[in-house]
């Protein structure tokens, strides 16, 4: 009696979690794609390990992985978006940079009907004086900005361009994309930090895990406007 109990109990759980992901399917398919700009961080000592989220490390294994980004705060959802998730895909097309230069981006994409789900952990900051310049060539609201990790930028387009055009939409941190975007070359292009000593994957403090509902996306760990 006991083992069935625990049986339909295991039942119950894994069709209110099919249910939870049909209805994540539904509203993403109802979530209009926007038009965008991406860059790309994570190497050369700038890590996704210190987000403004204040998330720290992020395990690979945990809610979306390295697959993150950060919103630039002139973007009009920049406000509370910390743990929010996005889905990617990049965009064939010319586009300009915020001093009004136009780049040729036609031909760069991987497979534009692929995507890919990121979380947002960090700032693109419009006023940043250690990289006025670049900062201010993307992040300053010209058009709508991600700078995605270096490992999910890849899984798009080449590294080499820097830049890229993208349709982006928010969904819930538990989607699947139907055509997910990978890396056509199997492997990332340079490794990451090695997780703390003795780090498991579900001291992740990221407010996506594999069994969280999506209404504790945006939760705050600490006063920064984009939580």
């Amino acid at each position: 009696m006991h083992r069935q109990s625990a049986a339909s109990v295991l039942l119950l759980g894994l069709l209110a979690l099919w249910a939870c992901q049909l209805a994540d399917a539904q509203k993403a398919k109802e979530e209009p794609w926007k038009l965008g700009r991406a860059t790309f961080y994570g190497k050369d000592g700038w890590s996704i390990h210190t987000g403004s989220c204040g998330y720290g490390y992020l395990d690979e294994n945990a809610g979306t992985g390295w697959d993150v980004a950060a919103a630039s705060d002139s973007n009009r959802d920049w406000k509370n978006s910390c743990g929010m998730c996005k889905e990617v895909r990049c965009k064939e097309m010319w586009f300009k940079d915020g001093y009004g230069q136009k780049l040729e981006r036609e031909t760069i994409c991987y497979d534009p009907a692929a995507s890919l789900v990121v979380t947002i952990t960090d700032t693109c900051p419009c006023i940043y004086p250690g990289n006025y310049y670049s900062n201010k060539r993307w992040c300053c609201g010209d058009m709508y900005h991600l700078d995605m990790s270096l490992w999910s930028f890849e899984k798009l387009a080449d590294t080499k361009y820097g830049v890229i055009a993208i349709e982006w939409r928010d969904v819930p941190c538990t989607y699947r994309p139907v055509k997910r975007a990978k890396n056509p070359f199997g492997k990332r292009s340079t490794g990451e930090r090695l997780a703390p000593r003795g780090w498991k994957a579900s001291w992740d403090k990221r407010p996506y895990n594999v069994w969280s509902a999506p209404a504790s996306q945006g939760r705050k760990l600490r006063g920064v406007a984009a939580v």
